[in-house]
């Protein structure tokens, strides 16, 4: 005997009934798949580089199990000549790692907000060329700091939920600037200082 072939229309029609049957309505069920669905996180890759602008400095962001852990190991290196010297290695808070990283010439590292999109403890990290923490703000501290609502922040995020734009590095490398609702935030490169301006 031949296999019975069902049209995908009648497929639906015999689930549909099966599930009234069981009490659950078809659109449901159907949403309830594309919530789950709509719901799954996107993992970054296991493995993520960032060079500095001259190429000296490169920071790798990695998981050992695909995730599992959910920590970022992060580990800078300078280049001199064609050896990499290892200069510090960390695990990172961000769950998942960080969304967005500048490494700057100098071998300071910029860590902005966390890989899943929520309001962040990790908003903005700053570590010295050493590893060591120079500044971490939450996403509340910048808020405050620009003085205006959470809800103007979030409007106007483009680049996760408080950035406006890419960041920039100042005109004389000391600090990087962000743009944030119709603001900036100057983060200062010695010692972590963040400051608001119009």
């Amino acid at each position: 005997m031949p296999p019975l072939r069902l049209s995908l229309q009648r497929r639906r029609l015999l689930l549909s009934a099966a599930l009234l049957i069981a009490g659950v309505p078809f659109s449901a069920w159907a949403d309830t798949v594309n919530r789950v669905r709509a719901d799954r996180i996107s993992l970054p890759p296991d493995r993520r580089q960032f060079l500095s602008p001259s190429g000296n400095y490169i920071l790798t962001l990695s998981s050992a199990d695909h995730w599992q852990t959910r920590s970022a190991l992060a580990e800078l290196q300078q280049r001199s000549g064609r050896e990499l010297k290892p200069l510090w290695h960390r695990v990172l808070p961000q769950e998942h790692g960080p969304r967005h990283v500048l490494v700057v010439d100098t071998g300071a590292v910029v860590l902005m907000d966390e890989w899943i999109n929520v309001p962040s403890r990790h908003a903005l990290m700053l570590l010295a060329p050493d590893g060591s923490e120079l500044a971490h703000y939450g996403l509340d501290d910048l808020v405050l700091l620009l003085g205006v609502s959470r809800r103007m922040v979030a409007d106007h995020g483009r680049l996760g939920l408080w950035m406006s734009s890419a960041p920039a590095l100042s005109e004389d490398g000391s600090a990087v600037v962000f743009h944030s609702a119709h603001r900036r935030l100057i983060l200062r490169l010695a010692d972590g200082l963040l400051t608001a301006v119009d």
